[in-house]
């Protein structure tokens, strides 16, 4: 169980990464939208990343001085099918399997879940920062 106990912990600790990217990046896209901040977040705070994601990166080239490489808009919408993946099937691909191809299963699913991870942690840490960047340079702080 205590194996079980560890895939869960990297499981949270994944979402939140990405529930923290999420964030950023729908804060980011109404920093940079002209108009009240408050109101350009109401504007966006349910629209899903996808929706986010394209209309921040049109913007954000629009002045050919983006923030986020295309590289970084690909890897930033990866997060969806990933996430999905945890959010909806990781847990079911081993959860009704005999006792080998249960554990089988969910050791290759927590090494997925592991690198995903480890991705989502420095893209986090790379968004927050862009995050302060932009909120500087539009004068939102």
């Amino acid at each position: 169980m205590g194996y079980l106990d560890t895939f869960n912990a990297v499981v949270g600790e994944t979402l939140m990464y990405c529930q923290r990217i999420e964030h950023d990046i729908k804060v980011i896209y109404a920093a940079m939208l002209k108009g009240e901040m408050e109101g350009n977040l109401d504007l966006v705070r349910r629209e899903t990343l996808g929706t986010v994601l394209v209309a921040l990166e049109n913007l954000d080239f629009s002045d050919n001085n983006p923030m986020f490489s295309r590289e970084d808009y690909r890897l930033l919408k990866e997060i969806k099918n990933i996430r999905n993946f945890i959010a909806h099937q990781c847990y079911v691909d081993f959860l009704y399997l005999d006792d080998y191809n249960f554990n089988l299963k969910l050791d290759q699913n927590y090494q997925k879940i592991c690198d995903f991870n480890m991705k989502m942690k420095k893209l986090s840490n790379f968004v927050e920062t862009a995050r302060f960047s932009v909120l500087e340079k539009y004068n939102r702080i």
